[in-house]
């Protein structure tokens, strides 16, 4: 998601892009009883991968119906702070129901362990499907029908081995750990501005104004054809590389002298990209950051006061 902040400075600006990443709540799997692994990879290893795959919930709220663990009132978990998931998987029973494998396995082939294959279950009854936690195989539809496994990769297993693995997820924030974080990364840009200088353009000679064009590595810059009249394609593609303005400075007959090229930011416009990681989606983190920002501020406003008498 792409998205511009506008009317506000960058302490705001930053503020938004941090709680995104380390304070919008998010559920994951954060504890991992391994009843049998007789896998290539070790405990930990397996462990780590679970908990970084995306869990999001199925309900009409969202995660704002869900209970962190400390602030529940149950004693051992309930449905609306405590999730279990299960990966039974057998290479033998894989292979066996295929009659020999299909396109997943065969006979002496290694069987891929996706995140397909874990299975979120009710609280009480570890049999029975839970419909409000859905495991999140891939990012779009696209990268779907491109995958050749079934969601992520959590192993590969061969003849003879197995894993019986029980989860539990809770709901957390990333400050606590990266991996209850939303997103894979936030990216927070000024708005550039971009102007030219007319007078020492014109000064310029045709091959100048090309290599001023052509240094552009997201082209900024343009050239017409006919008149070999140089404009500005699109500002906003701009990412202060200044690679332009390097180029330029080698055409100065003075140290002085001005340059055809004047870049600064917009102080009160920025450009965000969020990329989600599957658990929420991008509207959703963004909605739920700005919540979270205007708690904080409401919460400073109320405290300013009682600061001021102390």
């Amino acid at each position: 998601m792409r998205f511009e902040l506008t009317d506000t400075d960058v302490s705001m600006a930053n503020s938004l892009r941090r709680i995104m990443i380390a304070e919008v709540p998010t559920i994951c799997i954060d504890k991992v009883d391994i009843l049998e692994n007789t896998t290539c990879l070790p405990d930990e290893f397996i462990a780590h991968r679970l908990g970084l795959i995306p869990l999001r919930l199925t309900r009409p709220e969202g995660i704002k119906a869900w209970q962190y663990m400390h602030a529940c009132e149950c004693e051992d978990g309930c449905d609306i702070c405590t999730a279990i998931l299960v990966l039974r998987v057998s290479y033998d029973e894989i292979v066996g129901v295929r009659d020999g494998g299909d396109e997943r396995g065969g006979a002496d082939i290694h069987v891929a362990v996706t995140s397909a294959d874990l299975r979120p279950v009710m609280l009480n009854n570890r049999d029975q499907f839970n419909p409000e936690i859905e495991v999140v195989h891939f990012g779009t539809q696209a990268e779907e029908d491109q995958a050749t496994d079934k969601g992520i990769m959590i192993v590969k297993i061969g003849p003879g081995q197995k894993l019986d693995i029980e989860c539990t997820a809770y709901k957390g924030i990333g400050k606590e750990h990266a991996k209850w974080s939303p997103v894979a990364t936030v990216a927070l840009k000024y708005d550039p501005v971009v102007k030219l200088n007319e007078d020492i353009l014109d000064e310029y000679t045709a091959e100048q104004k090309r290599i001023l064009v052509d240094c552009c590595p997201t082209a900024v810059f343009q050239q017409d054809e006919m008149t070999g009249v140089v404009t500005i394609r699109d500002a906003a593609d701009c990412i202060f590389c200044k690679e332009c303005i390097y180029t330029l400075e080698d055409f100065r007959q003075n140290a002085e002298d001005k340059l055809a090229v004047e870049i600064n930011h917009c102080p009160d416009r920025f450009t965000f990209t969020v990329e989600s990681t599957g658990a929420l989606q991008a509207k959703d983190i963004v909605r739920n950051a700005l919540s979270a920002l205007n708690e904080k501020i409401m919460r400073l406003q109320k405290a300013c006061p009682k600061l001021s008498e102390v």
